[in-house]
């Protein structure tokens, strides 16, 4: 296995808004992946302990609410704020805005004091409702779960009515154009979605005049137009020019392209994406230890919050740990891994020995290898699955 510890390390670790990477602008998401709940009437309010502004139990007939789920930690979510704030304040009496930290990585009295600390130090640029998920997670797991988005920040759009109009990525632009289409009482969850495939097709002509150049450019270019659309940022172009390269040349896949996929998937923070393209990657190459390693890095969850197929991730977590080299350093990650997702399929005593194996392993091989903080992790997975059985 070649990927370095740097890069498992914090493959492993990937949090859902990927603030441990560099944090691109998140791109465009509409409601496709959250049909099953756009249209409905929300869940109830159940939060923790209200941080700003007064208590609030229900929605009022007749305004708009954006409800922003967050974290402290979470840069794509802080850079949203102050856009958020601007929102309400551009709509007084017709919008509201509802903050809800769902992700912290403290539990307790200590995220409560954290997000008491954050919210205070924004003063008047969170201007809106601010509140905390309950010590039961009732927020996450009966709103931002049936939402199926992978990551923070995640926004529901609550229309006049009462249910729900839009879910998605709380990219501020999104969110700011299609509140105040929903405020306006244009907003056309169809036509959202023709707009999305109208950027998709649009991309893709990007795609073919960006290869197209760069063919006649350099014809011996490996990854034609891919370089030319990064560049500019549009990641939707990229993708484009790498499918096209993999189709001419599959092996260009394997040289570390897939790498490249797989990260711009990530970012796009389209789930069902990410899990298709890992399962063609398992198919197509199960015998690959950078790739089947690879792909268990970022589709393994390695805390509690489960973000990608978790049959999937369980494969993909099976499959690395059986390629690993004995007794290498990325075996142990690989164990690690491997008991974080016999947890989400609820194999609860196999997850408590895969951790304990590569505990005991890396209090054997710690003068050979720089485990970094796998130690430590370890020992917090393993008290976690014995809470729980």
């Amino acid at each position: 296995m070649h990927i370095t510890l740097a890069t498992a390390l914090s493959l492993s670790l990937l949090l859902p808004c990927q603030a441990q990477q560099a944090e691109p602008a998140p791109t465009a998401q509409p409601a496709a992946e959250a049909t099953t709940v756009v249209g409905k009437a929300p869940p109830a309010l159940a939060v923790g302990k209200w941080i700003k502004g007064e208590p609030l139990s229900a929605f009022e007939p007749g305004k708009v609410y954006v409800v922003d789920f967050w974290a402290t930690w979470c840069g794509p979510c802080r850079a949203a704020i102050p856009h958020l704030s601007r929102l309400a304040a551009a709509n007084p009496d017709k919008l509201e805005i509802i903050g809800i930290s769902i992700m912290e990585r403290e539990t307790g009295d200590a995220m409560t004091a954290n997000v008491e600390k954050f919210v205070a130090k924004m003063g008047d640029r969170m201007h809106y409702r601010v509140a905390t998920d309950n010590a039961d997670k009732a927020m996450y797991t009966t709103w931002f779960k049936p939402s199926k988005m992978p990551g923070i920040p995640t926004a529901y759009i609550i229309d006049q009515q009462g249910k729900v109009a839009w879910v998605g990525i709380g990219d501020h632009k999104d969110v700011e154009r299609i509140a105040t289409a929903v405020i306006a009482g244009t907003f056309d969850p169809a036509k959202e979605e023709a707009r999305r495939a109208q950027e998709e097709a649009e991309a893709a002509e990007r795609a073919r005049r960006d290869i197209a150049a760069a063919e006649k450019a350099d014809p011996s270019a490996k990854y034609p137009g891919y370089k030319e659309a990064m560049a500019r940022g549009d990641q939707a172009a990229a993708l484009a020019a790498l499918d096209a390269a993999f189709k001419a040349d599959p092996a260009s896949e394997t040289s570390g392209a897939y790498q490249w996929k797989l990260m711009l998937l990530l970012q796009g923070k389209e789930p069902s994406k990410v899990n298709d393209y890992s399962r063609e990657l398992l198919a197509n190459y199960p015998e690959n230890d950078d790739i089947v390693g690879f792909v268990s890095a970022v589709i393994v969850s390695t805390s509690d919050e489960l973000r990608f197929d978790a049959k999937l991730a369980f494969d993909a977590a099976t499959r690395a740990e059986k390629l690993a080299k004995p007794d290498s350093r990325w075996q142990q990650f690989a164990r690690w891994r491997l008991a974080w997702a016999c947890y989400h399929v609820n194999q609860r005593d196999e997850a408590v020995e895969h951790a304990k194996t590569a505990l005991a392993a890396i209090e054997r091989l710690k003068t050979q290898h720089d485990f970094g903080d796998l130690e430590d992790h370890c020992k917090e997975a393993l008290e976690q699955f014995r809470k729980e059985k």
